[in-house]
């Protein structure tokens, strides 16, 4: 699946698809070539990486979690204490119950039912939920992102893929990832721990896989075409055409490759376990 082609070889492949010489090394500063192609080559590999999900270039990382202030006209969540059967309580209490917080309309001793207490009157739901209606994930209105938690990007991110992929939700085949947003180099999220698969900033070339580096050739041909035989762009769109072609065979080859993780009731079955994986059964 790798190579075992240099910066410099990569290089060389991209000057011989647009008909130039082929260059000793990308800081040769004598060699115009070079010159053009060293100043053209991270870009081209960034543009590739981020175009889709490269599975050469994938990792995971657990994200570490940046504190965000609060808005200053928004009091921030109230301090609640859990609601609680026969117990005695003053008037304007938060109390907690279930994913939501709620304030004691008048003192008064709670029944052993939550639900008379609410019916009653005695009970209304805050202005400030602990969390929203849907999964119990904490409210994120407190904070100019609108979102509960924010995180620090890895150094090395090009291209997200997924979010606390881990989760039940992919067991039974569904490969969308939890919700978020990214802005600048932060992730906000919903959930208090973070983990992603991301593409990433890999720089070593012999981890690149073939369809990739054939993608990177195009585009970085694409790029120092026009500086180096001066044809007013013709090479350029040619060879764009033809990175576009490489990078949709790609994409198709990276997406073969990804098989979710499906609930099957067969291999989950005690009895079929105890029936063909152990001794005992």
């Amino acid at each position: 699946m790798f190579t075992t082609l240099s910066p410099t070889d990569i290089a060389n492949q991209a000057l011989s698809r647009i008909g130039a010489q082929s260059i000793v090394s990308l800081t040769d500063l004598s060699n115009p070539s070079a010159i053009v192609c060293n100043n053209n080559f991270q870009l081209a590999f960034e543009t590739v990486a981020r175009a889709t999900r490269w599975n050469c270039l994938l990792t995971t990382a657990v994200l570490v979690e940046v504190p965000q202030t609060p808005l200053p006209s928004n009091g921030g969540t109230p301090a609640s204490i859990p609601w609680s059967p026969y117990t005695s309580y003053a008037a304007n209490v938060y109390l907690s119950y279930g994913n939501a917080i709620y304030t004691t309309e008048y003192a008064y001793t709670s029944t052993g039912s939550f639900t008379n207490d609410l019916t009653t009157g005695a009970l209304v739901q805050a202005d400030y939920p602990d969390y929203n209606a849907f999964g119990g994930y904490p409210d994120g209105s407190s904070y100019p992102s609108g979102w509960p938690y924010a995180f620090a990007l890895p150094d090395d991110f090009i291209l997200l893929d997924t979010v606390n992929q881990g989760s039940n939700d992919e067991v039974y085949g569904n490969m969308n990832s939890d919700e978020y947003e990214i802005n600048g180099q932060l992730i906000y999220t919903n959930t208090s721990t973070t983990s992603i698969k991301y593409v990433s900033n890999n720089q070593d070339t012999t981890r690149w896989d073939p369809l990739f580096i054939d993608c990177v050739t195009y585009k970085l041909a694409s790029q120092i075409s026009t500086s180096l035989r001066q044809d007013g762009g013709k090479i350029e769109q040619a060879m764009l055409a033809i990175y576009q072609r490489a990078l949709s065979q790609a994409m198709t080859k990276n997406a073969g490759e990804r098989l979710p993780v499906r609930f099957t009731p067969v291999n989950s079955s005690r009895f079929v376990a105890a029936r063909w994986y152990f001794i005992n059964g």
